[in-house]
C-alpha cells in the first residue's frame, strides 16, 4: 500500500482537527498551534479597530464598483497615503493580468514625508489634502484610466474623518505658513489596550521654526513647506501605519510603537525556544579561524536590554492579524493591499531585530583573552577601544552564518548516522478545504497569506507526526526539514529522513513499498488517479511547452522529463534508483496536453492520498547526491546574489547592510515569520563545540566595563573546551566514561549562563567540533588530537605522550601516530568531501600538497 505501517490508502484527504479558540482573546486556533500563539496567554491585549460602513462595503461588497476597488486597492491606497513608499518589488509578479498577483519585495521598504508645498504642478501624498479645490484633486488623482471617479469621490468622503486629513486641511487658512513647521507626533498618548482613536490635537501641532521655547518635547516628524529632501518615517513610529495605509486605518489609529504595555508582566523568558534551540550554540563559517567569536554571541544577546513587560513588534502584529469570531478584521480581507501590508510589517520586525544587533555590537566587543591581558600590561584600561564589533551573528534567522551552520549540522547528522534514505518535498495546496472554508466570497486565496501559512504549518506538523511518530517509512533515527517559498510565494518543505538499519531501503522491492512513479488505474483507484493527474505530473515542457520554467536556463528540461520507460524498478548508475514506469499506451489530459507515465513525478501513494498536494518522494542514492541536496535546501532565504570586489583592504564589510539589500520577501513568508513559525528543524540537535588554543578564546565584554573587571570575572576564562578538561579532571563519572570531545554532549549539557557542564537527564544530541583548516597550524593539530584522544584533562595532557610533554600539538600528534602514512591528510580530505564543493576540495588538496 506504499508504506510499511499502512494497511490501506485513504479514500479522501485528511482534514485538520478542530481545536478550541483561545480562551484569552477568542482567536481561532489551528491544529498544532501552541496556546500562547496569538496573545501570549492573555498578556497581550489590544483594542480592535473599525472601518466606516462605506469602506467596509468596498472591501466586502459584490458590486462592480467593489470588485474594481479590490482589484486596484493598492493604487487607491498609495494615492491617498500621506507618505510616499520607497520599495523595489518584482513587477513581473505584481501584474494584474498575468498569473497570480504577488507583491514580492527586495531589500527595505521606506516611508517618506514630502514637502507641503508643490515642487512641480502635480500634487501627491499629503499635498493632496492641503489644496482646497477638491475637483482639482480628483482630476490630479485620476492619472490612470483604470481608476474610477466615483470610488475616488467616495474615498475622499470617507477620509474626512481622518485626523491627519483634517489637520492638513486646517492649514489652508494659516497665513505665512512658510514661517512654521508642522510636527506630526510619532505616537499618540493613547493606551492601545483600551482606546486607540486619536483626535486632531493628538496627532499634530504647528510650531514656529525659530522659537526654541515652543519646541515640542515628544518624538515627532517635521513637515516643512519647502525642503531639499524628504523626511524619513521610522519603523518604530506609531504613525508609521496610519500615514501609509489610510484605507486600513481611516480613523488614524496608531500601529506598533515602543512602550505598549502587557497585561501581566511575564517572568519567564519571552523567547520561546525549543529544547533544540536552548542547547545549540551559534558558530561562524566553519573554516574561519575565529570560530570562538560567535560561540559566545548568545551571551551577548542575553546581556541586551529587553523589557519583557512591553509588547514586542512581532507580538503586536501577530495579535492584530488573528481571526476572531467576536470581531471583524477587515485588514485580512483587504486583498492585494494586505499583501503589501504583511510584507511591510515583517520588514519592520526584521529591521528592529537587525537594529538590535547593530546596537549591541556597539555596546559589546569581542577580543582574545590573551590579547586583553597583553593590553592590560601595556596600561590600557578603556574597553571601548578594543575588540571586533561588526558582524551578523549565526543566531539571526536566515542570515548567511545561520544557513551555513544549518548546512554543517545536517552534514554532522550524515557523518553520525549515515546517508539519508528519503528526500521528500511537500508543497502547499492553496485549494485545501481548511483554507477555502475561511475565505469570504470576495477573498482570493493569494491575498490571504495568513491562511496559507497557518494551514501549511499544521500540515507540516501532521506530516512530521506520520513520519516520526507513526513510522510510516519505518523507525526514524534522524531527520531535518527546511521551509522555503516559491517564486509566487507558496511555501514548501524539504525533508531528509534517515532510517534505522533494519528499515534501510536497499533493494528495488523496498523502493516499491515506498515510491510509485506511475499513473494509477482509473477504474480501480479513481481518487488516487485524480490526485496524480492534478499534483504529480511534470510540465509539460520541451516541444509541448518550450516556455516551461524548467527550460529557461538551458533550453532543456533540468529535471530530465520525460523519463525513459522501465518495466521494473532497478538500480541505475551510481546506485541511483530507476523507478518502474511501464509503457501502457494510456495518455491523460494534463494542462492542455496528453501525458503518460514518463511524466510522473515519484510519489508515495499514502501521503499523496492523505495530504492532497504535490508531495515528491525520492530515494537517496549516495553521499554525493545527499551533499548537493543539503546544500540546496540550506541555501537560506530567497535573495539576490552579488559580489563586491575592491582593492582597498581597509574597507569594512557591513554584513547587516548586505543582508538587508539582498533579501526578497513574499507575503506568505512574511506571515510565516510574523507568526514565529520555525523555518527549519533538526532531530537530534547538534552541539557546536568550541575550539581554541590556550587563552585564545574570544571574550565578550561591555564597552563601559573596565578591563580589570573583565579579566577578574571568574567566568571570563571558562569555555566549553576548558570546562571539558576540568570535568574530566574532577568528575569521576566523566572520567570513567572516558569520552571524546565530540561525544561529551551526549552525556552532559552546557549552560551558557553558568558557563559549566551539567549531567544530561534527557534529550538526544550529537556533538560537532567546528572544522579547522590545515593552514591554521596548531589549532588544526589540537582538533586532530581532540578527535582521537579520550578524556584529556588539560592542554598539557593532550601534548603528553609516554610521560613526556611535547612542545607543540603537532609533535604530540606525530608521536601518537596520527601523522603516520598521511592518514591525517586522508582523514582531512575524507571529512571535507562530505560537505565541501569541488572548487573548495581542489584548493584544500593543493594546500595539503604545499604544507606536507
Amino acid at each position: 500500500m506504499g508504506c510499511w505501517n499502512i494497511k490501506e490508502l485513504p479514500c479522501s484527504p485528511s482534514i485538520l482537527k478542530k481545536v478550541p479558540n483561545c480562551k484569552f482573546c477568542k482567536a481561532r486556533r489551528f491544529q498544532y498551534e501552541p496556546p500562547n500563539f496569538c496573545c501570549s496567554k492573555g498578556s497581550v491585549k489590544l483594542v480592535s479597530h473599525q472601518l466606516p460602513s462605506k469602506l467596509k462595503s468596498l472591501y466586502l461588497g459584490v458590486t462592480d464598483e467593489s470588485n474594481h476597488f479590490r482589484t486596484y486597492v493598492r493604487t487607491y491606497n498609495n494615492m491617498f497615503a500621506f507618505t510616499s513608499l520607497g520599495v523595489k518589488y518584482n513587477k513581473e509578479l505584481a501584474t494584474i493580468t498575468q498569473g497570480v498577483y504577488t507583491f514580492k519585495v527586495q531589500g527595505q521598504m521606506y516611508h517618506f514625508i514630502n514637502n507641503l508645498i508643490l515642487s512641480n504642478n502635480e500634487a501627491r501624498n499629503l499635498q493632496l489634502y492641503f489644496y482646497d479645490n477638491e475637483d482639482d484633486i480628483v482630476n490630479k488623482m485620476a492619472f490612470s484610466e483604470n481608476l474610477n471617479r466615483s470610488v475616488i469621490a467616495k474615498l475622499i468622503d470617507i477620509l474626512k474623518v481622518n485626523p491627519y486629513s483634517m489637520f492638513l486641511k486646517s492649514l489652508r487658512g494659516i497665513p505665512n505658513l512658510s514661517n512654521f513647521y508642522i510636527a506630526l507626533k510619532c505616537d499618540s498618548a493613547l493606551d492601545q489596550r483600551t482606546y486607540n482613536l486619536p483626535s486632531v490635537s493628538e496627532v499634530a501641532a504647528i510650531w514656529v521654526d525659530d522659537d526654541s521655547n515652543n519646541a515640542i518635547s515628544s518624538p515627532h516628524i517635521r513637515i516643512y513647506t519647502h525642503c531639499d529632501s524628504s523626511q524619513l518615517v521610522r519603523y518604530h513610529y506609531g504613525c508609521y501605519d496610519p500615514l501609509q495605509y489610510p484605507l486600513l486605518f481611516p480613523y488614524g489609529e496608531n500601529g506598533w510603537h515602543c512602550g505598549i504595555q502587557k497585561i501581566v508582566e511575564k517572568r519567564s523568558s519571552s523567547r520561546n525556544h525549543s529544547s533544540h534551540n536552548q542547547e545549540q550554540l551559534p558558530s561562524v563559517s566553519n573554516w574561519c579561524p575565529i570560530d570562538g567569536l560567535l560561540n559566545i554571541e548568545e551571551e551577548i544577546l542575553q546581556k541586551g536590554i529587553r523589557k519583557k513587560n512591553n509588547v514586542s513588534c512581532r507580538e503586536y502584529y501577530c495579535y492584530k492579524l488573528q481571526i476572531r469570531d467576536n470581531e471583524d478584521n477587515e485588514t485580512l480581507h483587504s486583498g492585494r493591499l494586505f499583501q503589501q501590508y504583511s510584507v511591510d510589517e515583517f520588514i519592520k520586525v526584521e529591521t528592529q531585530r537587525l537594529d538590535f544587533l547593530l546596537f549591541n555590537q556597539d555596546l559589546f566587543r569581542l577580543e582574545v583573552l590573551a590579547g586583553l591581558r597583553d593590553l592590560l600590561r601595556q596600561g590600557e584600561r578603556d574597553t571601548s577601544k578594543i575588540g571586533i564589533k561588526t558582524f551578523l551573528p549565526a543566531s539571526f534567522t536566515g542570515g548567511p552564518r545561520d544557513m551555513r551552520r544549518r548546512y554543517m549540522d545536517a552534514i554532522a547528522l550524515v557523518q553520525h548516522f549515515g546517508k539519508p534514505d528519503i528526500f521528500l518535498t511537500m508543497t502547499c495546496n492553496p485549494s485545501w478545504p481548511e483554507i477555502e472554508d475561511l475565505l469570504l466570497p470576495t477573498d482570493e486565496v493569494q491575498n490571504r497569506p495568513d491562511l496559507i501559512s497557518r494551514t501549511f504549518k499544521a500540515k507540516v506538523e501532521e506530516l512530521k507526526s506520520d513520519i516520526v511518530k507513526k513510522g510510516i517509512f519505518g523507525k526514524v533515527v534522524a531527520f531535518m526539514y527546511t521551509i522555503e517559498f516559491q517564486k509566487r510565494g507558496l511555501p514548501h518543505a524539504h525533508f531528509l529522513i534517515i532510517l534505522a538499519d533494519e528499515y534501510k531501503l536497499l533493494t528495488p522491492e523496498a523502493y516499491d513499498k515506498v515510491i510509485c512513479a506511475e499513473i494509477p488505474n482509473l477504474d480501480t483507484n479513481h481518487y488516487l488517479h485524480s490526485l496524480v493527474i492534478k499534483h504529480m505530473m511534470h510540465g509539460p515542457c520541451r516541444s509541448l511547452n518550450p516556455k516551461s520554467p524548467c527550460m529557461i536556463k538551458t533550453g532543456h528540461c533540468e529535471f530530465k522529463y520525460p523519463t525513459s520507460y522501465a518495466p521494473e524498478t532497478c538500480k541505475g548508475k551510481n546506485s541511483y534508483p530507476i523507478y518502474r514506469r511501464q509503457d501502457t499506451g494510456n495518455f491523460f489530459k494534463v494542462r492542455t496536453q496528453y501525458l503518460d507515465n514518463s511524466w510522473v513525478v515519484p510519489y508515495n501513494p499514502y501521503l499523496l492520498s492523505k495530504f492532497n498536494c504535490h508531495i515528491n518522494v525520492e530515494i537517496c542514492s549516495d553521499v554525493k547526491v545527499v551533499k548537493y541536496i543539503y546544500k540546496y535546501i540550506c541555501k537560506g532565504h530567497d535573495k539576490i546574489a552579488f559580489h563586491v570586489h575592491s582593492n582597498d583592504s581597509d574597507i569594512e564589510i557591513d554584513e547587516i547592510r548586505d543582508y538587508r539589500s539582498a533579501r526578497w520577501v513574499s507575503p506568505p513568508e512574511a506571515m510565516w515569520r510574523l507568526f514565529a513559525f520555525p523555518i527549519s528543524e533538526m532531530n537530534p540537535s547538534v552541539y557546536h563545540l568550541q575550539l581554541h588554543l590556550k587563552e585564545q578564546q574570544y571574550v565578550s565584554f561591555k564597552t563601559t566595563a573596565s578591563l580589570n573587571s573583565v579579566l577578574n570575572n571568574p567566568t571570563t576564562a571558562k569555555t566549553m573546551l576548558t570546562e571539558f578538561f576540568s570535568m574530566n579532571a574532577t568528575s569521576a563519572v566523566t572520567n570513567e566514561l572516558s569520552l571524546l570531545y565530540k561525544e561529551f554532549p551526549q552525556y552532559v549539557v552546557w549552560s551558557t549562563s553558568d558557563r559549566m557542564w551539567t549531567r544530561r537527564i534527557q534529550g538526544n544530541v550529537i556533538g560537532r567540533i567546528v572544522t579547522c583548516h590545515p593552514t591554521e597550524g596548531e589549532r588544526y593539530y589540537l582538533r586532530l588530537l581532540l578527535m582521537n584522544i579520550r578524556g584529556p584533562k588539560s592542554y598539557e595532557d593532550l601534548r603528553t605522550v609516554d610521560g613526556r610533554c611535547c612542545s607543540t600539538f603537532r609533535e604530540a600528534a606525530g608521536k601518537r601516530g596520527l601523522l603516520t602514512c598521511d592518514n591525517n591528510l586522508i582523514e582531512c580530505m575524507s571529512e571535507a568531501t562530505n560537505y565541501q564543493m569541488p572548487y573548495s576540495l581542489r584548493r584544500l588538496f593543493t594546500t595539503l600538497l604545499v604544507l606536507f
